[in-house]
This record gives C-alpha cells, sequence and structure tokens, in this order.
C-alpha cells in the first residue's frame, strides 16, 4: 500500500494566547477577560467566571510521554508557539505531514457554560476575529470553525454570516441547546439551519462544548484528577441531538444541511443507526411521540447525506465503513491535545488502513475534508 498520500486533520485546535481576550473584548468586558492566575504550587491555570477551564499542562499534552503526563504546568515552559502561532504551526503539521488543518479552540470550548450572553457573544467575537487572522496566514493549509452560541438564533444567524466574511467553513454549537431556548430538532432552529446552507457553512458539534462546563461536568477534563468513564463514554452526548435532528426532520426539510462530529470518535455508528432503523421500520405504524411527525427515509439515509463524524483512534470505524459510508467519515489528529496522533500519524493511519482500498483511505484521510472545508 502506498504511503504517500495526503492526510487532513479534521479537527485540531489551537491554543488561544491568555491574553487573548483581554486585548481584543470591548472594554466594558476586559476586567471579566478570562486571565492567568500563579497557583501557589508555582503553577499557572486560566480562570474566567465561574468555568473551569482546562488545565495548562494537558492543553498542549502531546509533547510528553505517557510517563510524563500530568494537569499541572507554567504557561511560558508548556504551551509552545505552535500552539498560537501560524508559521511555527507550518513547521510542525509538516513534521507530521499533514497537509492542513481544521481549526477548533481550546479554551473558547468551555465558553457555551457562561449565563451572560451578552459577555459570551462578546467573548464568541474576540476569539472569530482572532482565529480568522490565524488561519489567514496559511489560508491553503488552515480552515477555520467559528464559535456562536444557539441562545438567539437571528443573532447566530448574523455572527454566521460575518464569519463567512471572515474567511470561515463552518459554525459550532454547543453539544446541548440548554433550557428555554428551541431544541435543535425543533422549528425555531431552522432559521440557522437555512443560513448554514444559504452560506454553504457546515454545522459543527466538538466533544468539549457542554454547555455544563461550569458544573465541573467537562468533557475536557480540569484540575483534580480523571473521571476514566468519560472519555470512552463522550459520544453520548452528540448521539441525542443527532438522532433528535434526524427523527425530528431537521435533514428533511433541509437536506442540503451539513453536520459535523467532532472528536466523538465513530466505531458507535454503525449498530445506532442500525438499532434507529429498525425503530422506524418496526413501529411505522404506532403514532410517534415527542416529534411532529415520521420521517419518509431511514435514519441511515439521512445519516449517510448530512452526516460526518470525526475520529482518531478507530479501527472499527473503519472496518464497517461499508456500513456507514465512507463518505461519512474523516480522520483527526487533535493536535496539540494530549490524546492527538502528532507526530506520528501518518504510521497510525498506515497501520489503521492495512488491507483497506487505497481509494476508501484517500478519502477518509483527505478528499471528504478537502471537499467539505475547501482545500
Amino acid at each position: 500500500m502506498s504511503s504517500d498520500y495526503k492526510i487532513i486533520s479534521s479537527d485540531s485546535h489551537v491554543i488561544e494566547p491568555w491574553f487573548l481576550w483581554q486585548e481584543r473584548l470591548p472594554a466594558e468586558y476586559r476586567d471579566r477577560a478570562p486571565r492567568l492566575v500563579r497557583n501557589d504550587d508555582g503553577s499557572d491555570r486560566l480562570v474566567c467566571e465561574d468555568i473551569e477551564m482546562p488545565p495548562i499542562g494537558t492543553a498542549a499534552g502531546v509533547f510528553r510521554g505517557n510517563s510524563e503526563v500530568r494537569q499541572t504546568g507554567r504557561w511560558e515552559e508548556d504551551i509552545p508557539p505552535s500552539a498560537y502561532d501560524p508559521d511555527a504551526r507550518i513547521k510542525e503539521i509538516d513534521r507530521d505531514t499533514i497537509w492542513g488543518e481544521v481549526m477548533y479552540p481550546t479554551f473558547g470550548l468551555g465558553f457555551y457554560g457562561i449565563d451572560d450572553a451578552e459577555f459570551k457573544w462578546a467573548l464568541l467575537r474576540a476569539y472569530n476575529d482572532w482565529l480568522a487572522e490565524f488561519c489567514a496566514a496559511h489560508p491553503n493549509r488552515f480552515k477555520g470553525i467559528a464559535m456562536r452560541a444557539n441562545d438567539d438564533p437571528a443573532l447566530a444567524v448574523q455572527e454566521l454570516e460575518r464569519a463567512k466574511k471572515l474567511g470561515f467553513v463552518g459554525v459550532m454549537i454547543p453539544t446541548v441547546a440548554g433550557e428555554g431556548v428551541p431544541q435543535y430538532h425543533e422549528r425555531g432552529m431552522d432559521l440557522l439551519w437555512e443560513a448554514a446552507v444559504a452560506n454553504d457553512m457546515s454545522v459543527n458539534i466538538h466533544a468539549g462544548t457542554a454547555r455544563e462546563r461550569n458544573k465541573k461536568t467537562n468533557l475536557i477534563q480540569a484540575s483534580g484528577g480523571r473521571n476514566p468513564t468519560k472519555s470512552p463514554l463522550k459520544y453520548e452526548v452528540f448521539v441525542k441531538p443527532m438522532l433528535n435532528m434526524i427523527f425530528g426532520g431537521v435533514f428533511e426539510r433541509h437536506p442540503k444541511l451539513k453536520f459535523i462530529s467532532a472528536e466523538n470518535e465513530a466505531g458507535w455508528a454503525t449498530h445506532i443507526l442500525e438499532r434507529a432503523d429498525f425503530e422506524w421500520q418496526r413501529y411505522q405504524n404506532v403514532q410517534v411521540k415527542d416529534f411532529e411527525g415520521r420521517i419518509p427515509e431511514k435514519p441511515s439515509d439521512y445519516f449517510k447525506r448530512n452526516i460526518k463524524l470525526t475520529f482518531l483512534r478507530d479501527t472499527v470505524a473503519i472496518r464497517t465503513h461499508d456500513l456507514l459510508g465512507a463518505e461519512t467519515l474523516m480522520f483527526q489528529t487533535d493536535f496539540p491535545h494530549g490524546i492527538s496522533t502528532y507526530p506520528n500519524s501518518r504510521a497510525m493511519c498506515d497501520a489503521m488502513f492495512q488491507g483497506v482500498d487505497e481509494k476508501v483511505r484517500d478519502k477518509i484521510v483527505y478528499h471528504n475534508a478537502a471537499e467539505l472545508y475547501g482545500f
């Protein structure tokens, strides 16, 4: 099997400079901006409102071996320039033989848990402005996913349209819509989906965007240790909104909407869709509860047409690609986070795709992301 194929990471991360928001927020919010605090033990942590932010020690944890992984760290020692400088970043992804990256935030993932909507929107806009500049340094290699909240669909549409003008290729929404706002499968969100289609922007849900992060239930686990069940089960935060949107008719009403799961892996999807298809077929004459009505196509048909999943280490997904559809899968490196495949991404792909047709491999590691995000 040839090993000279191109690879795109469909989910990588910048690590935002800790001073980004202090420099870019409107003056009335700067005293509330994220700030770097030095602990009594000499380690650093980022603080913002009551959000528990990802620990400094694991933010760029890829540069530590298994025996060296720790949550505590110092900014100047543990956050390399390649996390926030686009020129330094190019050198690192060249080392890993990665052609391009789709960029998500790190610290910004927690902002969806902020209750003050105006402050939250100010944080998201400031981040979007900064990331647009980052990606513009190497626009053929970096493609940005803009942050936006979902509390006010009309405001979210405005930021989507602004993000399009800034050069972004997609937008993020949190894993959970939250209380008191339209749920993702409800018609109150159609304004958002229509705008995404009209502007050719994908809608992306990242595993780390849980709105409950300020209740210390975040998936990018903060200081104080790790719950070992969270990482294996993190796909659950995507499955429910995905099924709600399928059975709620979102993809029937918006057949060109592209909905992306980032960092939730993919091997689970074959079984979930098999069960969903059985439910749809078996109970076709039973009144549907909690949704407007019965969808005319099998759930797996909407999945294959509208949804894509990113993954890092998922041999099961690769082995079942014929059931999922190779067009639904995209490889990611997650650089520079601690679970990243860097600097051995190509060797990992060679091993995972052993025995798989090269055309299928190339679609999953390059072409799907290239076509979706415009590389």
